[in-house]
């Protein structure tokens, strides 16, 4: 067995398949007596791929959730990921689940795009994009009595807005209004090759098999004063598109017609 470096984050991964695929065999009973349920935010990138190993290796059912804004050009690869990582680990990844979330995004960050790049002066549409993420996310958790959701955030890419620090708390935050936990579990994981490896030691290919957006790379990095300034001016929309999601009963019963009363 190979212990990583930061072994005390994540316990110690297996150095080959069979070795993964033996000891899970041997608790499969019990974890299926009492398995945790875990959502992951999944693109097919090397960072939310090694989150879902490591979800699995500690017996929990993996949700992966991948959002579609419509603002990437997407890739078919990614499914190829969701085979490797359900044929590696056949009792604990239940398999993938797509969130539309193309009108939550344009009311986040496209409809008033010209008043945030003259407030903020930066480009902040992909962190609008994680914003729907979790909102959407929120709900899917909320509809399937998942309390636990993470994702592949990692410290080597801080400059990106979504990826900062201010930007983890904030949602954690969010998260919690419902119940939620929000975990970065590879955060501190150490560097791109780091994960790389990673996935070749669980038993996985290294590329990154993740689709690409049209705004990446097209930035300036933020402060943090202008991430934790945007995300509060949009928050309102996350939370009502929650509610909007959850409570469609009661919401649809205040707007239909009702037959007026005849005195």
């Amino acid at each position: 067995m190979l212990a990583l470096k930061n072994k005390g984050m994540i316990g110690i991964i297996w150095d080959r398949r069979d070795s993964v695929n033996s000891s899970m065999k041997k608790c499969k009973g019990a974890i299926l007596m009492n398995k945790e349920k875990v959502a992951v935010l999944f693109t097919g990138g090397r960072d939310s791929s090694l989150v879902a190993c490591l979800e699995a290796l500690q017996g929990r059912e993996v949700h992966l959730l991948t959002c579609n804004s419509g603002i990437g050009i997407k890739s078919e690869l990614s499914e190829f990921r969701v085979q490797e990582l359900k044929s590696l680990f056949p009792e604990q990844i239940v398999g993938r689940t797509v969130l539309p979330t193309y009108g939550l995004f344009r009311s986040i960050a496209i409809a008033r795009l010209e008043e945030d790049f003259k407030r903020w002066g930066v480009n902040l549409v992909l962190l609008g994009d994680k914003l729907a993420i979790h909102a959407a996310a929120t709900v899917y958790c909320v509809q399937n009595g998942i309390k636990r959701l993470v994702d592949g955030c990692v410290g080597y890419q801080k400059d990106l807005a979504e990826q900062k620090s201010v930007a983890i708390e904030i949602l954690r935050e969010f998260e919690a209004e419902y119940g939620i936990i929000y975990e970065c579990p590879i955060y501190h994981f150490g560097s791109q090759d780091d994960v790389k490896y990673a996935l070749l030691t669980i038993g996985l290919s290294s590329k990154s098999l993740e689709g690409v957006s049209v705004f990446g790379d097209a930035f300036t990095e933020p402060t943090d004063q202008m991430v934790e300034e945007y995300m509060k001016d949009k928050l309102p929309i996350c939370h009502e598109h929650v509610r909007f999601m959850t409570e469609t009963k009661d919401i649809v019963n205040r707007f239909k017609y009702k037959e007026p009363v005849v005195s």
